[in-house]
């Protein structure tokens, strides 16, 4: 897919804004457990983001939101008693992910992938904003990745990703922040072999949250842990990502089914 403009990433300071949104995104996201769901492929995004407007764009807005009041705790909603935590079979893999091929904008399919209501009532609240969602299950998650690499004293260079309808991303790790331990960590870098990309990752045991913004490639993706081992990943508008309920990102609260 090729995005007609050539996106403005000299604008450091538009990017480093990004990444920093981004970050703490995903790292809101880990901390509440799980958050979205399910499947299909990346449809072309209108071409009227750009990486300088990127930053300020709606993607950005609901994590301002977030940092400019806490998160409002109100306990951890049980699952609905007839959640499943593996409700669709595989319909495609590779060594590294499964993906399911159940439409996660549907509301039949979404009800299967949500936890409970919240969850459910958010997912559908966002259906316009995105493009696809799919569900897929992690053979291999960064955490097995970083404690192999702890074993053989190799640094961990480059993860790949998931992306939507089979898309696998190559995600080269720039910086890393954290403790160095192999169970939590959070990276930002870019996609290989594309500088003018913005990739943020971060996980902590078998769960992983991520954002992939690519406009020069026409990929804008974000990814949700749902269970152990399970990312919603979804292909999302960025003209539209994250404008809606302010307090989406500060109220949603998840019963993540524990092993």
């Amino acid at each position: 897919m090729n995005y007609p403009h050539r996106p403005c990433f000299s604008a450091v300071v538009g990017a480093l804004v990004l990444i920093a949104v981004a970050a703490i995104l995903i790292a809101v996201m880990l901390a509440r457990g799980s958050l979205s769901s399910n499947h299909q492929p990346a449809a072309k995004v209108r071409p009227t983001a750009t990486a300088t407007n990127l930053a300020s764009s709606p993607v950005s807005k609901i994590v301002t939101n977030a940092m400019k009041s806490p998160a409002k705790v109100f306990g951890v909603l049980p699952n609905w008693p007839s959640f499943e935590k593996r409700p669709f079979p595989a319909a495609y893999e590779s060594p590294r992910f499964q993906w399911t091929l159940a439409d996660g904008k549907d509301t039949n399919v979404i009800r299967e992938l949500a936890h409970n209501h919240l969850e459910y009532d958010r997912m559908v609240e966002e259906n316009p904003r995105i493009f696809r969602r799919e569900l897929v299950y992690l053979k291999e998650t960064p955490a097995a990745v970083f404690e192999q690499a702890k074993l053989t004293g190799k640094p961990v260079e480059q993860l790949t990703l998931p992306g939507v309808d089979g898309q696998e991303l190559q995600f080269q790790i720039v910086k890393s922040e954290g403790s160095g331990s192999s169970r939590q960590g959070m990276f930002s870098g870019h996609l290989a072999g594309n500088v003018d990309s913005l990739v943020t990752l971060a996980f902590q045991d078998g769960r992983e949250a991520f954002t992939v913004l690519s406009p020069k490639q026409n990929i804008f993706v974000v990814g949700e842990p749902r269970e152990d081992g399970q990312v919603i990943v979804k292909a999302i508008d960025p003209n539209t990502y994250g404008v809606g309920p302010t307090e989406a990102a500060d109220t949603i609260q998840t019963g993540a089914t524990k092993k």
